[in-house]
């Protein structure tokens, strides 16, 4: 026997609006489903789920130089985990002692020191205390980081910290940081490894040195949340010098660090034969972007020691890095580079609409934030909280938010997400767009075709997998249809890699034409400027669950995949819904005809029209029959009929002797009806006993 039907989008809309599930383990479908609210997050709508684990990092004082203080590390979980995995790291600038706390001792990761330790976490929560010393004045932060190690999931993960900057002397100390200036650290010898492409903001200086001229030289590097040492690229450069002991500091040239390997070489003409101090200072603001503090208010940047008594030739300042704590926003802001390595304008700015006086793209971070993860469209800004730098791709993700708002020229769809939204779960058409989009510049720029978390979970943005109803969803079991992010996302990295030819085109487009779900993107503006909408190009679509293949959908037939449930329909029995007990052809909507083992009849109908000056009109539909039913005899009926005035013509008729394992592809004739309005109506008939199940999805008018 069939369920009972929800007939209204409305009804399931105030169900899904009244408890929210968290998404549980992406490998496994072991772990509870809890509804889970132990950290929450901003009035916007950001990317985080509600968590299931939260982690706070206190200390009992501040301490100065050669002062010690206890740090209390406090867990609370809704879920019982097995092996939680903790993470406890701050600078070197603090000794972390670690006897008798079950951590491991400290190892080094870039600039930080990192401890671990595995045990069980209760519902009743754990407390992990520890000693620190501060050997160093200067900015300073404590972070922990819990993971569920046996089921990796973002609602399983916390990140806590604390930041506060060291005195030099007993008292001086205080809570957080002192504006957005650190001193300059010196990597040592290091080889910044490989990150992908970029290009240059603007053309490479000479880097020889004239007569009379002094060149500043050097690297920038920053670390990743590994320890792996990074070429800081396109990095505002300044020399800033005095004549003398009694002169003010001035700027006497710029330039960018390179944009393949970070180096530098800034030169200048001396108005005095010997300087009385050079030193160099890097920002986090360049003409295309730049990364703030929360406020928006102040860059960041990194200032070397001065070199005194200098005379004309080069100096070499060697290889610089940012302190530890600021260290993931200057990642933040090289990452950019990767989305402008594809941006494909033509010009130095983000899209062609501008040749100068760009639009910056902004991301909002400080150390310990926790106002993030959204693109804020009014304030045009990225919001990022503390640790999401260490993923690349979320700070891409969101980037990509930022530029689709260039794209579209501050044009946005109707919102559509429910809060929270899920890479693998269905949620709206406009929502699987922009956020597949923006998951598609990620896996596309970093060459992966992956997402990542800042936790290192991940979703493999490529799969192709169709969803298996008899598992929940996750992030190895995507649901199907272009309203899921994940399945848009993976059609349009394929589009790129495989027929496009790069992005580029996408972006003009773009930049002409606004689409307000990945449907209209493809079937409605892609023809516009000559994409491919091919068999070939439906096809690679196809791969990804999202079914175009039968000419364009919705040409006549409104609402022909069921995703707005009865919208544009007139119905008769509970025949639209998204039940688990049969898989949709497209999306997770279709519907349900018979199936009720009594004397009954469903009917569907819709008025569509045929265009008089078609050559040729083709119904398409897919059709799977199911039945209790044997033998030869046509017990229980499905059939495809039009109404035309007082006359109804059948096109065609099913029974349950043409059962099926899977959707079948159908089609009829409606030439006949060309320049004709009709009524297009389903009709399924059952008999008293044994039930025979007619689904019907993904029904299409193609005219030529």
């Amino acid at each position: 026997m069939k369920p009972i039907r929800l007939f209204t989008v409305g009804a399931v809309l105030a169900i899904g609006a009244a408890v929210v599930p968290v998404t549980m383990a992406a490998a496994t479908s072991k772990a509870p489903a809890v509804a889970c609210s132990v950290a929450t997050h901003g009035p916007h709508h950001d990317e985080a789920g509600p968590a299931c684990v939260a982690a706070e990092v206190t200390l009992d004082r501040l301490p100065a130089v050669g002062e010690s203080a206890t740090v209390k590390i406090r867990l609370r979980s809704q879920v019982s985990i097995d092996a939680a995995r903790l993470s406890v790291r701050l600078p070197r600038s603090l000794r972390l002692d670690t006897a008798g706390t079950g951590l491991s001792a400290p190892r080094a990761v870039g600039l930080d020191q990192a401890a671990e330790q595995t045990f069980a976490l209760s519902t009743g929560g754990r407390t992990v205390t520890l000693r620190v010393t501060a050997l160093e004045a200067g900015p300073a932060q404590v972070q922990a980081d819990v993971t569920d190690a046996g089921v990796p999931d973002q609602s399983r993960s916390a990140h806590g910290s604390t930041v506060f900057t060291v005195g030099e002397r007993a008292g001086g100390s205080h809570a957080g940081l002192a504006g957005t200036d650190s001193p300059a650290v010196d990597a040592g010898v290091v080889r910044p490894a490989a990150n992908g492409r970029t290009t240059p903001l603007t053309a490479a200086a000479p880097r020889s040195t004239a007569a009379g001229q002094i060149c500043a030289t050097g690297q920038f590097t920053v670390a990743d949340k590994t320890g792996t040492w990074l070429a800081g690229r396109n990095i505002p450069v300044a020399v800033l010098g005095r004549t003398t002991s009694s002169a003010a500091t001035q700027t006497y040239a710029t330039g960018l660090t390179g944009a393949t390997d970070g180096r530098y070489s800034v030169c200048f003409t001396s108005p005095v034969t010997t300087m009385y101090s050079v030193q160099v200072k890097f920002t986090s603001d360049s003409s295309v972007w730049r990364v703030t503090d929360n406020a928006g208010a102040n860059t960041y940047s990194v200032t070397t020691a001065a070199r005194t008594n200098v005379q004309a030739g080069t100096v070499d300042f060697g290889t610089t890095s940012p302190t530890s704590t600021y260290m993931r926003g200057w990642h933040a802001f090289d990452t950019l580079n990767l989305l402008w390595g594809i941006r494909a304008s033509g010009t130095n700015c983000w899209t062609a609409r501008e040749t100068a006086n760009c639009t910056k793209i902004t991301l909002h971070w400080q150390p310990g934030s926790t106002d993030g993860t959204y693109f804020d469209p009014d304030g045009r800004y990225v919001a990022m909280e503390d640790a999401d730098p260490d993923s690349e791709h979320l700070v891409l993700h969101e980037s990509g938010h930022h530029f689709m708002d260039l794209l579209y020229n501050r044009w946005w769809p109707v919102f559509d997400c429910p809060d929270p939204h899920y890479l693998q779960k269905r949620s709206g058409p406009t929502c699987a767009w922009t956020e597949g989009f923006a998951n598609a510049i990620a896996g596309y720029a970093k060459g992966d075709g992956m997402f990542y978390w800042p936790d290192g979970e991940s979703v493999d943005l490529m799969t192709t997998a169709p969803f298996d109803p008899r598992q929940p969803a996750s992030h190895t079991n995507i649901e199907d249809g272009d309203q899921v992010e994940c399945r848009v996302a993976g059609s349009i990295i394929d589009l790129w890699r495989r027929t496009d030819n790069g992005p580029a085109a996408t972006f003009d487009l773009m930049r002409r034409y606004q689409s307000s779900t990945f449907r209209e993107w493809f079937n409605d503006d892609r023809p516009l400027t000559g994409l491919d909408t091919s068999a070939t190009a439906r096809d690679l679509v196809y791969t990804h669950t999202i079914d175009y293949r039968t000419g364009t959908p919705g040409s006549g037939v409104a609402n022909g995949g069921f995703e707005s449930g009865t919208a544009n329909w007139t119905i008769t029995g509970g025949v639209v819904g998204n039940w688990p007990d049969y898989p949709a052809q497209q999306g997770s909507w279709y519907a349900w005809m018979g199936g009720n083992g009594v004397v009954n009849t469903d009917t569907l109908s819709q008025q569509i029209t045929i265009p008089s000056t078609a050559t040729s009109a083709t119904l398409g539909y897919y059709l799977r029959i199911a039945t209790q039913e044997s033998g030869s005899t046509a017990y229980d009926t499905f059939k495809v009929q039009v109404i035309d005035g007082s006359t109804t013509t059948t096109l065609a008729t099913f029974s349950n002797t043409n059962a099926s394992n899977g959707y079948v592809a159908r089609t009829v004739s409606l030439s006949a009806f060309r320049g004709r309005t009709v009524t297009l109506r389903f009709v399924s008939t059952e008999d008293s006993s044994l039930t025979t199940d007619f689904l019907l999805d993904s029904v299409t008018l193609t005219t030529t």
